[in-house]
Formats: C-alpha cells, structure tokens, sequence
C-alpha cells in the first residue's frame, strides 16, 4: 500500500521532533524575515487592570490545511482571547520544515515572537544557553505552577534552576495490541520476557509477525526502540543512573538491551526481520497491523492519531498495555518524553502578557481536554484523575493518561532517548542503531560511541534536568 495524502504518517515523523540547525547554521538560512518584538515597551496591563500588549506567536498547523488551522485558532487562540480582550495575539503561520530556523535566526538578531514554540526539550536548553529565554520561576510560583504540572514534567520545564519553559504536551511508549486477534485467540497482552517469546512463536505458528514495524518512512523511529529495551530491559533506575553519571553507558545491562533489541529483530519479529523492517512504510505498518497480519505494535502514544482510522477500516479494535518488563527484578514503566514546548522570548516587549497566555494553556484544562477529545492529540503533563476527563474523550487515552497521572506520582516513569539525552547523543544513536541491525557495528561499539557522545553532552550542559523515578534495582 502506498501512502497517501489522506493519511498522515506517524505524528512523530510527521512532527520533525529531530534536533534542530544549530543556531550559528542557521544564520546561513537566507531569505527569512527578522519580525517579532521589536517595538517598544506597552504598558503591562490595560484599564482593566487585566495583562495587555500585543503577542506574536508562530507556528505550524497540523494537519498543513485548513483544518489545521481552524484547530489552531479553535483551540490555541479564540478561547485565550475571550478571556484577556486587552492582549492582542498575533499568530503567524510558518512552514513546519522551517520554523524551527526561522525562531534561530530571528532570536540570534535579538528578535522573533514572543511566545516561543520549539519541538522538544533540547531545544529550549539551547535557547536558554543562548540567553534567549525569558526567566519564569518568579511567575511559575505565584501562579502555582508546580501544583498543576506532574512532578517530573515541573522539573524538565527548568534549567540552571530557572523555569524557562512550559511542556505542551507529552508522551509515552506503549504496547499497541489487536484487540479483536487478541479475543479471537484467548491472548492477553505479555507482561514479562518469557510472556512475550511464548506470545510470538504463537503468532509465528499461525502466520502472524508479532510486532508490526517499519521505519522506511521516518528512519530515526529507531531510537524508539532503543528507548523501550532500555527501560524494559537495564531498567528505568539503570537508565537514570546512567544520565546522572553514576554508571557509564558501557554497564552490561545495556549491552543486555541492545543485544535482545537485535535478537528480536533477527528472528523476524519485529517488521518480519531486518530487510522487511527497513523497506516498510508507515501506512503498510498500519495496515498489517490493523488487519490481523501483525498482532503487536510498540511505538508511543502519538500513534492514537493515526491507528483509528486503518482499524475502522479494518473493522476490528486496538487496545494499549504498558510496556512489558523484559529483565527479572526491572519494574513496568512508563517511558515519558516531551513533545511540544513553549517559552517567552527574554526581548518580549509584553513579557507578562506572554507569560500569561503560558500560564492560560496550563490552566484552561476544559480546552486541553476538548483538544484531545475533537483531535486525538496528546494532553499536557498535569495532575489529574479519572473524574477530571470528559466522557468524550476516547476511553483509551483517558485510561492511558489517569495510569501515567499516578505513575508520574509514585515515579514509576522511565525515560526517552529524545527528551533526556543531550542532542549530541540523542543523534549519535540516531545514526548508529540500525547499523547495530544490520550488523555493520557491534554492540560494544554502539555503546562505546554512545558513551562518548553523551560524556559530550554533559560536558557541553546539553543534557537536560533529569527527574527522578522508582527503586533502584541492583
């Protein structure tokens, strides 16, 4: 099957959620136009005594279309504007492929918007080096910010102690199951290693490949996978150890990671082996998915974007487990990661204005909820129970978020190369892992570069604030 332009590839390939152009080569990006906050200070509130000023905020529609834009106005604009009449927001369409080199180039000549979107942690940590971002943690406390925002998500909105930022919306890995395959056969959905080799030679039996994947489209999903044998496998209290440098990632529990990780691929289990896997496209993936051809599918929770529309078709259901515990004595754990951020540029002429349009998408949850329930898109990272989500909204994602709330609580979260790795190892493994797959690079040396590139990260302060999460094993 061929794609097409009615179906959207993975939200995450189709996100650009990749490291960004540095700033300095983005400066080489001609054509781009300096606008932003360049005129002078306005008074910080009107004659209601409510915040004032005019805010510009760029960014880029999902989907490219007009129905991208209306949700962005729907959901991002008419609602804010209702409630504080004297701020003028001005949002401002750009290309996804550029946004991210326009802010750069915009903010290296002290300019760009005053709401400032960026694709991920990293991002802003790079900012925020740069001095580019405005200093929240005076705002953030007297508006209560850590009261609404999960503990681990208030921790990464800061760095060098400083809030600087504000999470959009955030995400996790999960194990995507065919429910209706799964009935028909009198499977559950495997918790444990022994469960999951038992489960697949199942499947293999009757014809079925047991984990759909493919990532011809959008090769860097690789590294999602590093991120679930990582957590299923080391463990979550391995993996921060490791980012906190009391452990290197030579520990022989990742070696154990990535060696499981290959022998899956190697028996076919994933994408029906290593040539399959790097030559399928993302609506074939679905598709053999929601068909029955695939019974499984581990990828992150993104994907409740775009599964529902290949089961409809197919006329059977999917449901979602937490990743399975593939080591003995390593706890089941969410691996969390951030998608979306905002920020306020440290030359807005409106700092409170634009600090109060961040605080308005923190608190204005009715909106958050009626986003996700109209779109499928992620929430933001804040405290909530079952109570607190509309019956609109799919079952299964409220099911996910209320068991992320109370992992996030009793830190039973784990962690995601792309949003807790610095840049500079987030791409080395990038590039890396499937050499590791198709055996153009050992184990060993995988680790070894991984190592290195991440001792580059710590050394340069690109690693972001790493939260905290369960009982150390081992």
């Amino acid at each position: 099957m061929t794609r097409s332009s009615t179906r959207p590839a993975s939200v995450r390939g189709r996100s650009f959620r990749r490291r960004f152009l540095t700033a300095a080569a983005a400066l080489t990006v001609a054509g781009i136009a300096l606008t932003g906050c360049t005129s002078e200070a306005a008074p910080e509130t009107g004659a209601s005594g409510e915040p004032s000023g005019k805010v510009q905020y760029w960014y880029s529609p999902y989907p490219n279309n007009q129905t991208g834009i209306d949700n962005f106005m729907n959901f991002f604009v008419t609602p804010f504007t209702k409630k504080y009449p004297d701020i003028q927001f001005d949002p401002i369409q750009k290309d996804v492929n550029t946004i991210n080199q326009q802010i750069q180039v915009a903010l290296s000549a002290g300019k760009g918007p005053d709401v400032l979107s960026a694709t991920g942690i990293t991002n802003q940590i790079t900012y925020s080096k740069a001095g580019y971002l405005a200093d929240l943690t005076d705002f953030a406390d007297k508006n209560s910010w850590s009261d609404s925002l999960l503990p681990w998500a208030y921790e990464v909105s800061q760095y060098d102690g400083k809030v600087v930022t504000l999470p959009q919306e955030y995400e996790t890995l999960l194990l995507f199951y065919n429910k209706t395959l799964f009935e028909e056969n009198g499977w559950t959905p495997p918790t444990t290693r022994q469960e999951v080799e038992d489960l697949a030679k199942k499947m293999e039996a009757k014809g079925i490949t047991p984990f759909a994947a493919g990532n011809s489209d959008y090769p860097a999903g690789s590294e999602w996978y590093v991120s679930t044998f990582f957590n299923s496998v080391a463990g979550a209290s391995a993996v921060h150890d490791a980012l906190t440098g009391k452990i290197d990632f030579t520990d022989q529990r990742f070696a154990d990671s990535i060696d499981l990780m290959k022998t899956y691929w190697d028996k076919g289990w994933f994408g029906g082996g290593v040539k399959k896997y790097f030559a399928t496209t993302d609506p074939q993936k679905y598709t053999q998915f929601a068909s029955g051809e695939a019974g499984m599918f581990i990828s992150g929770s993104w994907e409740f974007e775009s599964l529902p529309e290949y089961f409809k078709e197919s006329n059977k259901e999917f449901d979602w487990a937490p990743l399975p515990s593939l080591a003995d004595g390593v706890p089941v754990t969410f691996p969390l990661s951030i998608g979306n951020t905002i920020s306020v540029n440290k030359n807005s002429q409106s700092q409170l204005a634009a600090s109060t349009y961040l605080d308005w998408r923190l608190k204005d949850t009715d909106t958050m909820w009626a986003r996700v329930a109209a779109t499928g898109a992620n929430a933001m990272p804040v405290k909530m129970n079952a109570e607190d989500i509309p019956s609109d909204v799919d079952p299964r994602i409220a099911r996910q978020y209320v068991d992320l709330a109370a992992a996030s609580e009793k830190g039973a979260v784990g962690y995601t190369t792309w949003t807790s790795w610095g840049g500079t190892s987030d791409q080395y493994i990038v590039d890396n892992i499937d050499k590791v797959l198709n055996d153009s690079l050992s184990t060993k040396d995988f680790l070894n570069g991984m190592s290195a590139a991440f001792k580059d990260d710590v050394k340069n302060g690109n690693v972001p604030t790493i939260y905290s999460t369960g009982t150390p094993q081992g």
